[in-house]
């Protein structure tokens, strides 16, 4: 008997339990650079690595674009009242000189010939979550 259950145990070794995939959960923008505060510069970033020709998801979106009832994103890329899993940004502070050094700095951003495009698979349609998982 115990010569039986040696040789069942030897036969079953070499089965091993096939490892499970786990589904790649969304990457959100990187902002901890910026103290995860969603100023100008942390839009700044995610618009230089906005890659209009690959898909919008949660981490290739132009943040300065803005959504049919002209609300922006958040560092997700989703809008307010219309996204799943829209999250309030942590802003920056805000005065009336601030206000002005980044109407300056948006003049020259508004000068890329990314800036306006509309139509490719990177930019903001109604649909763009549809086959995304889960806001991170």
């Amino acid at each position: 008997m115990l010569s039986l259950v040696s040789q069942s145990l030897s036969l079953n070794a070499p089965l091993r339990p096939t490892p499970v995939q786990r589904a790649v959960s969304p990457q959100m923008a990187d902002i901890s650079a910026f103290g995860d505060i969603w100023g100008i510069e942390a839009k700044e970033a995610v618009f230089n690595a906005w890659d209009p020709e690959k898909p919008r998801d949660y981490s290739n979106f132009n943040p300065f674009e803005r959504n049919l009832d002209g609300a922006m994103s958040d560092m997700n890329g989703c809008f307010p009242g219309e996204s799943r899993g829209y999250k309030p940004p942590n802003r920056p502070d805000a005065s009336w000189a601030i206000m002005q050094e980044e109407a300056k700095k948006m003049e020259v951003i508004k000068k890329d010939p990314k800036y306006g495009l509309s139509g490719k698979p990177g930019c903001y349609s109604l649909k763009w979550q549809e086959n995304l998982g889960a806001p991170p």
